[in-house]
């Protein structure tokens, strides 16, 4: 008999007007909640500057006036931002140019399987910690397997197949991102512009694969006319913290009704984001020479 209660008001709900269905969700009692630092930041030997981007969050069920072109979440310029290698600390200042906290990573340089500390402080009484240690590893070499060329409009695209070796022993963590250049007329300069992939995951591990082949393939990538378009790759190992958070956004899919809920990893106490450590290397091939 319950089960039949249930289906019965299955079916009249999903005949209800929208407004019946609005007076509905009016009256559900939404419980109150507080807004928390939002952090990201990703360190590498690599990069030239230890940048830390610092946010507030918005209360849950809150009104947003926010712009199309405006950020997600209000930049916190006037915190307390300290990083530390274990010994010394560093603060870094508010970079208003990158809405960001930065400073050149020479004064702190970002070493291998060295483990770092954030400290950030805000007004508010808001206090967040965290900390990630440096993979060890070295990203491995990457060889193209195949280089197919597609005809669309007229129009010449390459999708290139390649892979690599999982570094030898247990526990790594990877990321990979192929694109190309593409020049800009306007500002006379290149950018790199992702193409992503067809076959292959960008954020992925060795567990159960260990010392096995990774193999991809990218996208249509436009060559065009050009004489010698490059293919890149960014790939890097990265810590498990960059594995987690980055699997949890990928497994999101806010506009699916009907996809399980799922929960952003967050590593930072008393807050939210990410503080996360990769060391990655740029590899470059010349589609032309394919």
């Amino acid at each position: 008999m319950k089960k039949k209660i249930i289906r019965l008001i299955l079916l009249f709900a999903a005949v209800l007007p929208i407004s019946a269905c609005e007076d509905m969700i009016s009256e559900v009692d939404v419980p109150e909640s507080d807004p928390k630092i939002v952090v990201f930041s990703v360190i590498s030997p690599q990069d030239e500057f230890i940048t830390v981007k610092v946010y507030k969050s918005r209360a849950l069920y809150s009104p947003t006036t926010q712009q199309p072109w405006e950020e997600s979440f209000p930049v916190i310029p006037d915190a307390t931002v300290r990083i530390s290698n274990g010994t010394d600390w560093l603060q870094l200042p508010f970079n208003a140019d990158t809405r960001s906290y930065r400073i050149a990573s020479e004064n702190m340089p970002v070493l291998a399987a060295q483990t770092y500390y954030l400290d950030i402080k805000a007004p508010g009484g808001y206090s967040t910690e965290a900390s990630c240690t440096v993979p060890a590893g070295i990203p491995p070499d990457i060889e193209i397997t195949a280089t197919d060329y597609v005809e669309n409009y007229g129009e010449r695209s390459a999708m290139v197949s390649f892979r690599f070796k999982d570094i030898p022993g247990n526990g790594h963590f990877y990321r990979v991102i192929p694109g190309s250049y593409y020049s800009d007329e306007y500002y006379g300069d290149e950018f790199f512009s992702e193409s992503g992939l067809s076959r292959g995951e960008s954020v992925f591990s060795d567990k159960n694969r260990e010392g096995a082949y990774f193999t991809f393939r990218t996208s249509e990538i436009y060559t065009g006319n050009k004489p010698d378009v490059k293919l890149l790759v960014w790939s890097s190992v990265t810590d498990e913290s960059y594995y987690n958070y980055h699997r949890s956004v990928l497994s999101f899919q806010g506009d699916n009704p009907f996809s399980e809920p799922s929960p952003v990893f967050t590593n930072i106490k008393g807050g939210l984001g990410i503080f996360a450590a990769v060391s990655g290397r740029l590899q470059v091939f010349s589609l032309s020479q394919q």
